[in-house]
């Protein structure tokens, strides 16, 4: 066996390895062949169309998990992150999730999550060192 360690991430070897995953996630997850597993964006954008925050996700296994999220600082506490979130919901639902699920550092907005909702159900100490990694849940 070789192992090649790199920061260049090749785009056919992290097809490969994900497409493995994937084949194995499959062999044991049978009985959720039937739940809506896909990608999602949900982009915000000003008069000017320039992007100002936007979503990225997937709906896995009756939950849609929240990857990427952010508003532009300069466009925060206009509702916009609101309705973002608001939009992954519905879209959730309509997908048969049963949950959203997402994680946020300390330095980000914990706060603002469980205005919205989410219950805090874990979190990573010293992660970066000094703040935290919190792990929340929505049931829908």
């Amino acid at each position: 066996m070789k192992l090649k360690v790199t920061d260049k991430i090749d785009q056919k070897s992290y097809d490969r390895v994900v497409e493995l995953l994937v084949e194995y996630n499959l062999s044991k997850t049978k009985q959720f062949e039937k739940e809506i597993n896909k990608p999602i964006e949900i982009i915000a954008r000003n008069e000017l169309n320039e992007i100002i925050g936007g979503l990225y996700g997937r709906s896995l296994w009756g939950t849609l998990e929240i990857k990427t999220f952010v508003v532009k600082t300069e466009n925060r506490n206009e509702g916009i992150g609101r309705k973002l979130i608001k939009e992954a919901e519905k879209e959730a639902k309509n997908r048969n999730c049963r949950f959203v699920s997402l994680d946020t550092f300390s330095f980000q907005a914990p706060e603002f999550y469980e205005k919205l909702g989410f219950i805090k159900i874990g979190t990573e100490t010293d992660f970066p060192k000094g703040f935290e990694k919190h792990y929340y849940r929505k049931k829908l």
